[in-house]
This record gives C-alpha cells, sequence and structure tokens, in this order.
C-alpha cells in the first residue's frame, strides 16, 4: 500500500509564513534596540551631570580662594577660566565670572521716581508732595555711603562647565552670591539698633537675620533642553 503523501502544509512552515515571522522579529528588534540605546544613554549623561555638578560647586570653592589670594574683592568684575586636569577630567572646562554688582547713583534713582510721579501726576490731574518724597530726599545726603557699602560687600559669581559627549555639547551653569556682612558696618547708623545685650529676650518680630545663599544650577541635556535647577552647597567641580 504506497504511503499518504502530506497535504498542502502539514510538512513545516512556508517560505512567505517564515519571512513575515522574520520581519516581524526584526521590527521588534529593532524597537527594543533603540529603546535600550536611549536608557543607556540617559544614564550616561545621568552620571556625567552628577559628577560635572560637583566639579562646578568645587569651581565656586576654587574661585573664591583664588579671589582672595589675588587680593580679595575688588571694584571690577573678575574672570577665570580652565578644565579639570588637576581632578582627572581634561575633557571638562570651566568659565566663571566674579560679576561686580553696581547700584545706580541716586541721580539715576530720582530720575525714575520723578519720572513715574510725572505719569501718575498726568493721569490723576494732581500734584503733591507726600512725606515719603521728602523722605526720599534725604535719602541723597547718605546714598552715596549705602552705595559703596553694598558694592563692597556683595559678589554675584557665575560658574559654566562644559564638555562634549561624542557630537553633543553639553553646559552646566552654577549661580551664588558672596556677602561680607562686616563691610556694611561703613553704612552710617540711622537710629534704633538694639544695644549690646539687647539682641536676646526682645520681640521676634523686629530680630534680623543673616543667611548665606545657595548656589542655583541649570544644565542643558541631550535634547538641548534646560535640566532641572539644583540646589547644592558644597564641593564644587
Amino acid at each position: 500500500m504506497a504511503p499518504r503523501r502530506a497535504g498542502y502544509g502539514e510538512g513545516g512552515f512556508t517560505l512567505l509564513e517564515v519571512m513575515i515571522a522574520v520581519g516581524i522579529l526584526g521590527v521588534s528588534m529593532t524597537s527594543l534596540l533603540t529603546s535600550q540605546m536611549a536608557s543607556i544613554r540617559a544614564t550616561r549623561y545621568a552620571q556625567a551631570i552628577t559628577s560635572v555638578a560637583f566639579l562646578a560647586e568645587y569651581q565656586l570653592i576654587e574661585v573664591e580662594w583664588r579671589m582672595q589670594k589675588d587680593g580679595g574683592w575688588v571694584r571690577e568684575d573678575r574672570h577665570y577660566e580652565g578644565n579639570f586636569s588637576d581632578q582627572g577630567w581634561p575633557e571638562v572646562s570651566y568659565d566663571c565670572l566674579v560679576d561686580f554688582i553696581e547700584i545706580p547713583d541716586y541721580s539715576k534713582i530720582r530720575a525714575a521716581k520723578d519720572a513715574k510721579a510725572r505719569d501718575t501726576d498726568g493721569r490723576t490731574g494732581t500734584q503733591y508732595k507726600t512725606a515719603g518724597d521728602q523722605a526720599f530726599s534725604a535719602l541723597a545726603i547718605v546714598w552715596p555711603m549705602v552705595k559703596a557699602a553694598i558694592e563692597n560687600s556683595i559678589r554675584k559669581t557665575t560658574c559654566k562647565v562644559h564638555w562634549e559627549e561624542g557630537p553633543r555639547k553639553h553646559e552646566l551653569k552654577v549661580s551664588t552670591f558672596w556677602t561680607d556682612p562686616d563691610k556694611l558696618n561703613t553704612i552710617p547708623k540711622l537710629g534704633g539698633e538694639a544695644l549690646p545685650g539687647e539682641e536676646e529676650g526682645g520681640g521676634q518680630a523686629g530680630g534680623g537675620a543673616s543667611g548665606a545663599g545657595g548656589s542655583a544650577s541649570t544644565a542643558t541635556g541631550p535634547a538641548g533642553q534646560a535640566a532641572r535647577g539644583m540646589e547644592m552647597g558644597g564641593m564644587r567641580k
């Protein structure tokens, strides 16, 4: 008795079915590989931004030390640039600016106030001077000393850190304010200051406080978007 011949499709897959299965597998593997590569790039960028943030914070401390070594605060901007070769990151560079914050002269403030007052008087049709206007005029006597004291006691420092990952260029910017409260003692006393021994025991509403400003940083990511701001304090590399 002759053996029965297998019917169509009973002996295995046809070439068309195999090609369809390979095509589906290829599309799936391509999508999986793309997602894995994106995950690897995101992890690598997260590691880099963490290290660069510490480098930037370290550099802020380094710039402050260099300024003290170079003669302290001066009434002009200071600029520092270089890389982190000594820290083992030669491909990462920095550009730091210590900004001398210039306070406007009294004449400019007065002109702006008068311009606003003229605009307000023109709308209301009234012209009068208040006690506040008289006090503002008296401010001209002490404003030069106030201006100098504030300018000598505050500096804004910004460090930009640059690095590359393949064809992409990245930047992290860290900004902070330095203050020297002792230099504010040159402001003339206006009366009402607490005498020695009176700082404690008084009402809490009138108490003063001195604080140190933190640093805020902004980074541009691989897609050119700004990463979240960070409040950091500590080593800056």
